[in-house]
């Protein structure tokens, strides 16, 4: 049986107030309003989204009975949230002030509002209800339905950030479940050439951890992993690609067995794969059979190598003497670096092919999957590669330059920054649903609203939720997307005035970004 959501409150009517075209909804004792009487209704359904938890983290319940109810058919977000605040028992904001935190003498004793997003039609819900009612095609005889979940508030910025002596160019965020680097660790390459890891502690601050002269030149890209070595100490596996045509991983080793601190040293220098600027690198484990890497350079090469499975202290305890322990390296043939081990492992790459006719911007691998690589590149286009074959199953065209390329999650899209300031959403299921490929080499992709201003120099996903994306512009700003609705959720300034944030990293409950202005930012975050 439907209920009239009027009838449902009897004390309390809902007036709809416009002021400057934003709709504001409030709770009134005014049951004599001519306004309300004449206003049309839309009866909806409101259902708790798929994957939320019943329960707040405060234990109190999230769910509201789904019997259809009357609200005011140009009823906005804001309103909603209101609704469902009054069933859920919770204090309703007065929104005339615009305080969530403005507390009515009645509702004292009522736990505070949660601010709540929906969504119609798997699209978040951004324009008032009749107008994306009939947006989406929607017939208004049976009750519309809506899902709701708590929204994502806005990143929270933590004081002025950690500095270093030159340009953040790329970084990396680890975190494992094991508890030793439970509250993870976070890696950065920047323009000296240096390599430089922080610890982080529950709260989300970072103190400086360790540092080593990687390269002679800017690094472009780093990726770590778990070591999938034979040494039960399991450390880190950190590699990174210069502008001096360097390929190196380094081995983070823990101080102790309790320490979140630890030393970086070289594990291996990787030569005779490319020719040209390292500017991608990714790693995985693949089981059994080791770990793996995959690199791209700046004339679209490609190649994949084999990781060497001793950890440093496996291959020679011998200590070298002191001026060549603190050799730099200075080239793709030089061999020797700071390092507990004499003898550094060169390694030659298990396979290479021209992939792209342009920089290769962005590399990752398959989900769950070491068989497929996935590239982006300059030239426009993004490419699946098999491993065992080194062929080119799939090729997706596009019309901009591909400045940067994530994966969520669950492997089924894959979030693009572009250099006409865009971030753009492809779909990698050949014959799926939505915005599905028909066919190989057509484009499946999504462009969300235009709302950077410059080259768009980064894009991230949350480790957590599929829908959440992150990117970075050499505008100075960090954006956080929904890709359910085409605007972003919220933007926050990452750089200081004029200068450019280059690259950026989920974090255990946190966004870290860097730039031009030598400044590590962290964000806290609920996602």
């Amino acid at each position: 049986m439907s209920l009239c959501f009027m009838e449902t409150i009897p004390f309390h009517n809902f007036i709809l107030n416009n002021n400057n075209n934003s709709t504001r909804h409030k709770f009134t004792m005014d049951s004599s309003s001519e306004e309300e009487t004449n206003k049309t209704k839309l009866r909806i359904s409101l259902h708790l989204a798929p994957g939320v938890k019943p329960q707040n983290a405060d234990g109190t319940p999230l769910e509201v009975p789904a019997d259809p109810i009357a609200v005011p058919s140009d009823i906005r977000k804001r309103g909603l949230s209101a609704v469902v605040n009054h069933l859920l028992g919770r204090r309703v904001a007065d929104q005339e002030d615009d305080d969530e935190n403005s507390v009515d003498q009645d509702d004292e004793d009522l736990l505070p509002p949660i601010p709540f997003d929906f969504l119609l039609s798997s699209k978040l819900l951004r324009l008032p209800l009749d107008a994306a009612v009939r947006k989406e095609g929607l017939s208004t005889e049976h009750a519309v339905e809506l899902f709701y979940f708590p929204a994502r508030l806005p990143p929270i910025k933590e004081g002025e950030g950690e500095s270093v002596p030159d340009w953040i160019m790329s970084m990396d965020y680890f975190g494992s479940t094991d508890g030793k680097w439970e509250n993870g660790l976070l890696f950065t390459g920047c323009a000296d050439g240096v390599v430089r890891s922080f610890s982080c502690d529950n709260g989300g601050l970072i103190q400086p951890s360790s540092s080593i002269a990687a390269h002679t030149g800017p690094i472009h890209c780093l990726s770590t992993i778990k070591f999938n070595c034979e040494s039960e100490a399991s450390p880190i596996l950190v590699a990174t690609g210069s502008m001096d045509q360097t390929l190196v991983t380094h081995q983070y080793m823990a101080d102790n067995e309790k320490s979140s601190t630890g030393t970086l040293d070289l594990h291996a220098v990787y030569s005779g794969g490319h020719s040209n600027s390292i500017s991608s690198v990714a790693l995985c484990n693949n089981g059994s059979e080791g770990s793996v890497m995959a690199s791209g350079d700046w004339d679209g090469g490609l190649a994949l190598w084999n990781i060497p499975t001793e950890s440093i202290g496996e291959v020679n305890e011998t200590p070298e003497d002191e001026s060549s322990a603190n050799k730099r390296l200075k080239g793709s043939n030089q061999k020797h670096i700071r390092t507990k081990s004499t003898t550094i492992r060169e390694v030659k790459p298990r396979s290479s092919t021209k992939a792209h006719s342009s920089n290769i911007s962005g590399i990752c691998f398959g989900y769950n999957n070491p068989n497929t690589i996935l590239t982006s590149s300059w030239d426009h286009s993004l490419k699946v590669y098999d491993t065992q074959r080194m062929d080119c199953i799939l090729s997706m065209n596009g019309s901009r330059v591909v400045t940067s390329m994530s994966r969520c999650i669950n492997g089924n899209v894959v979030g693009t920054g572009c250099a006409d300031c865009m971030v753009r959403l492809w779909d990698m299921r050949v014959g799926g649903a939505g915005n599905a490929v028909g066919s190989v080499g057509h484009v499946a992709d999504k462009t969300l609203r235009q709302s950077h201003k410059s080259w768009v120099s980064g894009v991230e996903w949350s480790p957590t939720d599929p829908f959440v994306l992150a990117s970075t512009s050499h505008d100075g700003t960090l954006k956080v997307w929904d890709i359910r609705s085409s605007i972003p959720l919220h933007t926050v300034k990452a750089t200081k005035k004029g200068e450019k944030a280059l690259c950026l990293a989920f974090g255990k409950g946190s966004i870290y970004s860097g730039g031009s202005d030598c400044v590590r930012i962290l964000l806290h975050t609920t996602y």
